[in-house]
């Protein structure tokens, strides 16, 4: 009766062997959501269609195999002749997708175990809402609890419009009879004035007590130039605060000191040559002052940098980004936008032997205190590259490059501690509205320590491997 002996040494290696394969799926699937939220969350969605299809079940629909072939270089795929590739390739107006030669065949099965834990999960969370008690059902029509209060607000708004109207009916036939209006609506006014000015720079001086905390002026600058920033913003906000303050108060104030009641007439000025040369020459001479240094400003930041000034380029897309940083020479090889998406995503040209040691990532990493000159360009639309905590922000036009450059301050690790946040990161986000996507443009900015940015360079691999650029120049 050995076999029973062995019975249960066999189902403690099964129940090993189960729990290693399901710690290791949920590795890869917990490795694959950071990856996919890095690379693909521009594009695709998992139940959603955004640019490229919804994702949902495609490991059901294509073998692994064949997917990581696809999301390697798409492109190269359907060159070999590929059925299903070229097919795919028509069905989506024959728009390249982003090869992403970048990542190990073993990160693109993460993404693809991440995408079919995804797929799976909805209907595991349906499941469980069904045979949840206290759950509310949804109603026959498909309108739930929330669509009911909706509709009766909706319906006690028309009720009051109603009201309203009928009283305004009821007024105008007491005046009618009275031969008099029923209300004296100019008094109504003028006091509403009042009313209406004190209540909305109550309401203006709570908000900056209360939400100004959360701005990224809150924080302070992580920038060397957005110290400067930071103080023309504050100097302009104070001088336009004090004006618009004064003027308000000023014409809510006439408004019901001189409400028409018959009892008091406004002084009228045909025209006042003095005050006329006050109120143009001021105004003319503070926004002069304002402007003048915001160029001065605006100019070291676009000005030629040293020579030693690392490169590195800000490729936008609808609706992501990438970075590609210079590598040992500190020089960006060439590229064509012809070749966007087909060579590799950013269309570089890999026969220049500048390009061979780029770096092209998906998370841009900084250097603390080294200033960084940066090249933007864009695939297909206007995006706008806002580096908010840096104060910094540059248009990026398709056919036109921009530049600037800057030099950040404080580490992301030093960022943390100041907002007591270890959560926070720094962010590129696109300032312009680029399309239906946009809201999910954003890349992830680190700055490190020097040992660490050389470290991580060091450890991302470069646009052609095996070949190095002629003379590299050492980095600071």
């Amino acid at each position: 009766m050995k076999i029973f002996k062995l019975l249960p040494k066999t189902a403690l290696v099964m129940a090993l062997t189960f729990s290693l394969i399901s710690g290791l799926f949920a590795q890869s699937a917990e490795e694959g959501k950071t990856l996919f939220q890095a690379n693909c969350t521009s594009c695709h969605a998992i139940n959603d269609k955004v640019v490229g299809p919804a994702l949902k079940d495609v490991h059901k629909r294509r073998e692994e195999a064949w997917l990581v072939k696809w999301i390697k270089n798409s492109q190269k795929l359907i060159a070999s002749g590929d059925a299903v590739a070229v097919q795919l390739y028509k069905e989506n107006n024959e728009s390249p997708m982003t090869a992403f030669e970048n990542l190990s065949d073993n990160q693109i099965k993460s993404i693809i175990a991440y995408v079919k834990a995804e797929s799976e999960a909805p209907a595991a969370t349906a499941a469980v809402a069904a045979t949840t008690p206290g759950n509310v059902p949804p109603s026959e029509d498909g309108n739930d609890l929330s669509s009911s209060i909706n509709w009766l607000l909706l319906l006690i708004g028309v009720l009051l419009l109603g009201v309203i109207r009928y009283v305004f009916i009821i007024l105008g036939r007491i005046s009618d009879i009275q031969g008099k209006p029923a209300i004296n609506w100019n008094s109504v006014n003028a006091v509403l004035m009042l009313v209406f000015v004190v209540v909305g720079l109550i309401a203006g001086t709570w908000e900056f007590i209360v939400h100004g905390k959360l701005t990224y002026f809150n924080e302070g600058p992580a920038s060397a130039h957005g110290v400067e920033y930071d103080n023309m913003f504050m100097i302009t906000l104070i001088i336009t605060g004090i004006v618009f303050i004064i003027t308000q108060i000023l014409l809510f104030w006439y408004g019901f000191k001189y409400k028409s009641d018959g009892k008091r007439k406004a002084l009228y000025y045909a025209d006042n040559h003095k005050l006329e040369l006050w109120w143009t020459a001021v105004p003319a001479v503070v926004l002069t002052v304002l402007v003048i240094r915001g160029l001065i400003t605006w100019s070291h930041m676009t000005a030629k940098t040293e020579p030693n000034t690392r490169n590195v380029e800000i490729f936008a897309y609808q609706f992501g980004w990438n970075a590609r940083h210079a590598g040992a020479d500190n020089k960006l090889g060439k590229h064509d936008f012809r070749q966007v998406g087909k060579v590799n995503a950013l269309g570089v040209d890999t026969a220049d032997v500048n390009a061979y040691d780029d770096i092209i990532v998906n998370e841009l990493h900084l250097e603390v205190n080294e200033p960084v000159e940066f090249a933007f360009r864009a695939k297909d639309v206007i995006h706008s590259a806002y580096f908010p905590h840096f104060r910094a922000q540059m248009n990026v036009v398709p056919g036109l490059p921009t530049r600037f450059h800057f030099t950040p301050t404080v580490t992301t690790a030093e960022m943390r501690t100041k907002k007591n946040d270890s959560n926070f990161d720094y962010i590129l986000l696109c300032n312009k509205i680029c399309g239906g996507a946009h809201y999910r443009m954003k890349m992830k900015v680190v700055v490190d320590t020097k040992e660490d940015y050389q470290k991580w360079l060091k450890s991302q691999p470069v646009l052609v491997a095996g070949k190095s650029a002629n003379a590299p120049v050492a980095m600071n």
